[in-house]
């Protein structure tokens, strides 16, 4: 028998059921992750055009933006005036290889190509993991009025608790050729996953420390397995690993690390895993390529001792 009782127990199990499931929110053309009630991630899937007066080519989408300590800080910038083709945390290639002709996805400002949100193939929150499987279309402008797809990419995220004062965020790509010719990504000196960093990070209150045991004095073009980053953010420490899978191409990668003195002496903070910094890679039609990277988001410091083991863990890992 349904009595009144029974029914409000329903609204109110309903209504609680309702709230679990706000970990994840789309908000203005922004999905929202969510980590034991905080905003740590937005990937942008409508196109965040530049400020009013610059050339609206330098709009894009497919980008993570803003990455949030659990604490709240946010470590990523997005269009700063002396890149505005920089987007948080993104993915295009440099030199990339098409019918015998060479177009750059990277820097927008040449209008030879560009990286799109096709589509959400998932969304999900379940059992304490948050995520989504974004479809990037990687396109060429062979003519100032042609658009070609050469790459279809899978750009897969996930949010996973650690502690109180860290997560992990999983950036699995997998790249597939569209059509019969083969791509080749070609030899350069960044492009991939890269990662500019928040304004508040310069030379005076923040560091840059690799596998290897560089720093931002030596570390562009060392071959690593994983990139620490972490600086002062209002007032406090906070920071980004970056691992790399073992399985990726031309592991251990190449990195783009900026120098000390980058943009006019402040020391601005951008950082890339570049898998082709220093050979070709090739890709056929009729197979998929992954690039896999873990990101461990922290408050406070991690110390190299921890770092290696965060990357044992990830090698190890399925």
């Amino acid at each position: 028998m349904i009595t009144k009782n029974s029914i409000l127990l329903f609204l109110m199990l309903t209504y609680i059921g309702s709230l679990a499931q706000e970990n994840v929110k789309k908000e203005e053309g922004v999905l929202k992750l969510y980590e034991k009630g905080h905003y740590v991630l937005g990937y942008q899937y409508t196109v965040k055009y530049p400020p009013a007066g610059i050339d609206s080519v330098f709009g894009r989408a497919g980008f993570i933006h803003p990455l949030n300590t659990l604490s709240g800080k946010t470590l990523t910038r997005i269009q700063p005036p002396d890149h505005y083709h920089h987007y948080g945390v993104w993915n295009p290639w440099t030199r990339v290889e098409y019918k015998n002709n060479v177009y750059d996805l990277w820097n927008l400002k040449d209008k030879q190509g560009a990286v799109k949100h096709v589509k959400f193939n998932k969304v999900y929150d379940k059992k304490g993991v948050v995520g989504f499987n974004a479809q990037h279309a990687h396109i060429i402008y062979p003519t100032p009025t042609e658009e070609v797809t050469i790459l279809n990419e899978n750009w897969e995220v996930k949010v996973l608790p650690i502690d109180d004062k860290k997560y992990s965020c999983d950036i699995n790509s997998t790249l597939e050729v569209v059509g019969k010719d083969s791509v080749t990504l070609k030899e350069y000196r960044y492009g991939g996953l890269g990662f500019r960093a928040t304004e508040q990070w310069t030379n005076k209150n923040s560091r840059v420390i690799t596998a290897s045991g560089k720093d931002r004095s030596n570390a562009d073009g060392s071959l690593e397995r994983w990139i620490l980053v972490e600086g002062t953010v209002d007032g406090a420490k906070a920071g980004i690993l970056f691992l790399s899978y073992p399985d990726n191409f031309n592991h251990p990668e190449p990195v783009r690390v900026w120098p000390t003195l980058e943009n006019k002496g402040r020391g601005d903070v951008f950082v890339n895993f570049a898998p082709t910094k220093n050979k070709d890679w090739a890709l056929a039609p009729g197979k998929e390529y992954q690039l896999k990277y873990r990101l461990i988001i922290f408050d406070d410091t991690l110390t190299v001792d921890e770092a290696e083991k965060f990357w044992q863990a990830y090698a190890a890992s399925k």
